[in-house]
Order: structure tokens, then C-alpha cells, then sequence
């Protein structure tokens, strides 16, 4: 008799060769733009995790593929990486780590490059995620969440031009010229 344990298995993981091109690619451009923009935005900090001591209650964690990115002290974008079939259920991280962030800001644009066999409106990360994501997929929601899908791979130019996108609109819509 063959008992089942449920979660991930010791021995296994819960990626493919897909699901570790986004997170490598949403990690290493996370450096790439921290370095153009902090050239800029003197007052941009990236943190590849939150703190506990930044985590609501302090337990848990918190460590987008893409980071969580401060201004002024002000955690302004968050950017993260999903890989979903059409089955099963990568999403609940998701929207523990969504609600973390929104504790700390509710104005944060909390933004998820979705691929895989589910990552359409009507699949499976399009179901899980469609009630966060009330204006739509594939699109720019400022201080709210934006989800990308696509069912294939995400090229390194489209990414970081949304991320630079997304910290730019955030810094000079929280903090105008004025401040800055």
C-alpha cells in the first residue's frame, strides 16, 4: 500500500526547465535594472527578500523571483515569477506573498510573469488569479496587480522593459519631481 503524503516530495521539485528559465530570468534581470535604475533613482533600494522584521505579524516569508523594490523606504514594486500546467495549484504562494506586500503598501504594483500550459484567461492561473486581477491580463495596472501570460517562455527584453516601466511610473507617481 502506497500512502500519500501531499506537497512536494523529498527527492523531487516543483520546476521544470520552463519554470527555471523565468525564475533565472526574472533574478538576473532584477540586477540588470537595479543597476541602470539606481543610477537615476539614487534613493532605490532592491531586496531580494523582505525582512521578518518587514513581514506583517514577522513570521513567514516573503522572496519574489523578481524582488521587492523600496524608494525612499516606501516598498514601491514587487516582481515575481509563475510557472503553471493546466493542473495544479503553483498560485498559493502567490497570494500569501500578494497579501504580505499589500500590508506594507497598499499602493505597491505587485507584478507576476506567468508561463505555462495554464497561463491564459482561461486557464488554470488565469481562473486562480483573476479575482486579483479585476482590470484584466497583459497590461499595466499602476499600484495594483498586473499579471503577463503567456503560454510559451517570456523573451529578457519584455521583462525588463516592464520592470523599468513599473519602478519609474511608481517613483515619479509616489514621489513627483518635487520630492524626488
Amino acid at each position: 500500500m502506497t500512502r500519500f503524503n501531499g506537497g512536494i516530495q523529498n527527492g523531487t521539485v516543483a520546476t521544470d526547465a520552463r519554470a527555471r528559465k523565468l525564475d533565472d530570468q526574472c533574478k538576473h534581470l532584477k540586477e540588470e535594472v537595479y543597476s541602470v535604475l539606481s543610477k537615476i533613482y539614487p534613493e532605490l533600494v532592491l531586496q531580494k527578500k523582505l525582512t521578518k522584521a518587514q513581514i506583517p505579524g514577522g513570521i513567514g516569508a516573503c522572496e519574489p523571483d523578481g524582488g521587492a523594490w523600496f524608494y525612499n523606504g516606501v516598498l514601491i514594486a514587487v516582481f515575481e515569477g509563475k510557472k503553471q500546467q493546466d493542473r495544479g495549484n503553483a498560485i498559493e504562494r502567490w497570494f500569501k506573498n500578494n497579501y504580505i506586500c499589500r500590508k506594507i503598501n497598499p499602493e505597491v504594483s505587485y507584478v507576476t510573469f506567468c508561463t505555462g500550459e495554464g497561463a491564459y484567461a482561461g486557464g488554470q492561473i488565469g481562473k486562480a488569479l483573476n479575482i486579483a486581477h479585476l482590470f484584466g491580463f497583459n497590461q499595466y495596472n499602476p499600484g495594483e496587480n498586473s499579471a503577463f501570460l503567456s503560454t510559451d517562455c517570456f523573451i529578457r527584453h519584455d521583462i525588463n522593459t516592464i520592470m523599468v516601466q513599473v519602478i519609474s511610473e511608481r517613483i515619479n507617481t509616489l514621489f513627483p519631481q518635487s520630492d524626488i
